[in-house]
């Protein structure tokens, strides 16, 4: 039985086979020729994979023959002594010998005759990693997710960047102690990217999210407000949103993104524009109120719009801000595309897609690995976010998805957490939400795991299913993460109380603007039955099998993500549960001070397996920030924990 991901659309399988010991004459129709040169792609590697002995005069003849059909699609006839491509483009080329590859994997020295016929459901089938938020991947890193990407038939990927992720020559002296991509790097990816049939799509945040920049003295006096501002009425944040009547906000976002176009070879650009939050709160609040809050954002973001159109460029943006307003939809360009995003599963994409469609806009859903804020991943969450994103695109007449994969609050989890997400991208998007989930959890097994038990995929899963356990009413976030995290920092049990009670006031406000039926407003955790499913997530991880070239460091992100896990919801049980036991309390505390700081340890080795060292200490600092409260906490119990 062959297997074929993403499930093709036309599939028969003959009795008869092909040898593919070595390949003879390969013929490509000028068109095909044409576009796979404009890719910089060379075929010949995946040949190599799919006939070991390389050319010979004697081998099985391959012809490509153009034909007029659905962009990327290909038809793949495979007869006893010869295969035919036929195809419209150099990526439906390339996906072709994608299944030549995927079949010669499984097929032992032959490939079986057969007629395939396959085409995409969306144009746009897309992943967005978060390289902003402390963890830049080191370039292997990124090499080999566009490698992984490719087979998956993903074509579209953005990294998203604010604060120092990128190397800005102009204000290199500003980051000395950074690690960022440089303009070298980035032209290199592009390049790889697209010899892959990836368009990698620069991205820079140049309204909101420049807390990183404005925290400079020689920036401070572009924030709207310098001296920060309250958050919804729960807490102070530092300044994060650009003056944008301060003509040299907009020349610096001119700045940042010239610098990085200058490094692109894509026709896109993303320039976010999400979550402005104190806009028109400080300097501008005499304008805003005169001439509305969406007056001010719609004449930046215009602005902005020109820019990238003089330099060639067409603009993505975020559309919180314009799908908040539907009476203002209309001012969006109409040759830009918008960016919606949801990451919970309750929540949908349907009534915004609507909207989008009946204003003839430009659109992308973007639903969410749901890695960030869990350490381990929301795998059910996940699936049903993606499912209804690919189901509400091609219902509504979406560009396609975007797959965010964040970074939050110290981008905890490892990239391992992250890959069944990738794949239900792939699937989804390529063949829409009723794609088989088995099928993909075969080629996760197959292709990126290389689990000959074919446990691998499930043990993913179950590793990012905890959450269920908790009883917790969280949004985008976990209980054992939520614990840990920087969100409302704790001194106290008094102060750890008012976190909670923020975050569950959070979470409702997140419910209600996703119009997510309400939840009781109170944590239910059962330990024991948490206990007995992380152990038995524990025994899976020990029993996995990998053969996979990184098969060692899957195993110890997964151990060592178990075990952030667990120690968040063991510093939740001895916060509520033992708090009024000093002796017991006490113990706990120095047991959770050794247990994080072995995690610590760890952790460090697996940042810098796949990703460079700057920003490892910033991500962390909260990790210490416990620490030194585990140590207070046991020294004002007054009890030796000896």
């Amino acid at each position: 039985m062959y297997r074929i991901f993403p499930s093709p659309k036309q599939c028969t399988f003959y009795h008869n086979t092909l040898s593919c010991t070595s390949y003879g004459s390969v013929t490509t129709a000028p068109e095909i020729e044409e576009s796979c040169r404009a890719a910089g792609f060379d075929p010949a590697p995946l040949l190599a994979s799919v006939f070991p002995g390389g050319f010979s005069p004697e081998g099985i003849t391959l012809t490509a023959e153009y034909v007029s059909c659905a962009p990327e699609g290909f038809q793949l006839n495979i007869a006893p002594s010869s295969i035919r491509i036929s195809c419209g483009d150099g990526a439906g080329f390339f996906y072709a010998l994608g299944v030549l590859v995927q079949l010669a994997a499984q097929a032992g020295g032959t490939l079986p005759c057969a007629e395939i016929a396959d085409e995409p459901v969306l144009s746009v089938r897309g992943i967005m990693l978060d390289i902003g938020r402390d963890k830049i991947p080191a370039m292997e890193t990124l090499r080999r997710l566009i490698d992984l990407f490719a087979s998956m038939r993903i074509n579209h990927l953005q990294m998203y960047m604010e604060g120092f992720s990128f190397d800005y020559e102009d204000f290199h002296y500003l980051f000395t102690n950074e690690t960022p991509m440089t303009p070298a790097e980035f032209r290199e990816l592009s390049l790889y990217a697209r010899a892959h049939f990836i368009d990698l799509v620069p991205n820079q945040n140049v309204l909101g999210h420049m807390e990183k920049w404005l925290e400079k003295p020689q920036f401070r006096s572009l924030a709207e407000c310098e001296d920060g501002y309250i958050f919804e009425n729960l807490f102070w944040r530092p300044p994060m949103t650009l003056d944008v009547r301060d003509s040299r906000s907009f020349e610096l976002a001119e700045t940042l993104l010239g610098t990085l176009m200058d490094a692109s070879v894509s026709s896109y650009i993303n320039v976010n524009m999400d979550e402005p939050f104190e806009l028109g709160m400080g300097k501008n609040k005499e304008a805003a109120e005169k001439e509305g809050r969406l007056s001010l954002y719609f004449e930046y973001v215009e602005k902005l719009h020109d820019y990238c159109t003089s330099q060639g460029r067409k603009m993505l943006m975020w559309g919180d801000e314009i799908l908040h307003h539907p009476d203002c939809v209309s001012r969006f360009p109409k040759d830009a595309v918008l960016l919606d995003w949801i990451y919970e599963g309750d929540a949908h994409f349907e009534d915004h897609a609507k909207l989008m469609q009946k204003t003839g806009l430009n659109y992308c859903l973007c639903p969410g690995t749901s890695s960030w804020g869990s350490l381990t991943g929301r795998s059910d969450n996940m699936a049903k976010n993606i499912r209804d994103a690919a189901s509400c695109a091609i219902q509504y007449g979406g560009r396609g998805i975007i797959t965010t994969d964040w970074g939050d609050l110290g981008h905890w989890q490892y990239l391992s957490a992250s890959y069944p997400g990738f794949a239900y991208t792939a699937a989804c998007s390529w063949t829409g939400p009723e794609s088989d989930s088995d099928l993909t959890a075969w080629f996760c097994n197959r292709f990126i795991y290389e689990s000959p038990a074919e446990n691998a995929f499930q043990t993913a899963w179950d590793l990012g299913n905890y959450y269920h356990l908790e009883h917790a009413p969280l949004y985008n976030t976990t209980l054992a993460f939520a614990v840990m995290s920087s969100k409302y920092t704790f001194e106290s049990i008094e102060e750890f109380d008012a976190k909670m009670e923020r975050l569950l006031t959070l979470s409702a406000n997140i419910a209600r603007t996703n119009s997510i039926p309400p939840r009781e407003p109170a944590i239910r955790i059962d330990f024991t039955a948490m206990k007995e499913y992380l152990d038995r997530v524990e025994t899976e991880i020990s029993d996995i099998s990998l053969s996979c070239a990184d098969a060692a460091l899957i195993r110890a992100e997964m151990t060592n993500g178990l075990r952030m896990v667990r120690h968040g919801l063991h510093l939740y049980h001895t916060m509520t549960v033992l708090r009024d036991d000093p002796e017991a309390f006490s113990r706990e505390m120095a047991v959770l001070f050794d247990d994080l700081d072995e995690i610590l340890k760890i952790h460090y080795s697996l940042w810098t397996a796949r990703n460079r060292s700057g920003g490892f200490q910033r991500s962390t600092a909260h990790m210490n920030h416990l620490l030194f409260f585990y140590k207070k906490m046991q020294k004002e119990s007054g009890i030796s924990a000896e």
